[in-house]
């Protein structure tokens, strides 16, 4: 599984999607996806009414409150909600965890409908965030965002 994602562009929309693997339990991977602790360790403070139709709010402090409600809802396995930020047109955020039986898990991330001209920072920006989820889940320190964003934005622009 490459660790970089992939972003393709359809029109003025773009799709950024990530898969990888994770040494850790569904159920670890899964709360720090799902709840406001977990998400406050690795993405930023998080507000969520895991319920279908509930809402995710993640607030970013001056760049805005994130997220919206709830589209899809299997517990423990996915996570699909409209993720936008005030001012910009309304993507969705899709999450699907899967348990691998010697241990671990695979997760998928998908941002669908990005605008075209954000998907290169989107990219650099989920890849930075998910270091930081898997540093999270597996007891690590966890990176400097913007250090490791700032590491990453030139292979997402030479992909774009």
């Amino acid at each position: 599984m490459d660790e970089y994602g992939n972003v393709s562009w359809k029109e003025d929309r773009a799709t950024v999607h990530f898969e990888r693997w994770i040494d850790a339990a569904i159920d670890a991977v899964w709360e720090a996806i799902s709840t406001d602790d977990g998400l406050e360790k690795w993405l930023a403070p998080a507000k969520v009414n895991l319920v279908p139709n509930g809402e995710v709010n993640v607030d970013f402090g001056e760049e805005g409150l994130a997220g919206g409600a709830i589209i899809e809802l299997v517990p423990g396995q996915v996570l699909e909600y409209n993720w936008g930020f005030p001012g910009e047109p309304d993507s969705i955020l899709r999450i699907e965890l899967e348990a691998h039986s010697g241990g671990g898990t695979t997760l998928r991330l998908d941002h669908s409908l990005v605008p075209a001209d954000q998907a290169v920072g989107y990219g650099a920006g989920w890849h930075a965030h998910i270091d930081q989820l898997v540093e999270v889940v597996t007891g690590r320190d966890v990176s400097d965002w913007y250090e490791r964003f700032s590491e990453l934005l030139p292979h997402y622009k030479g992909a774009a």
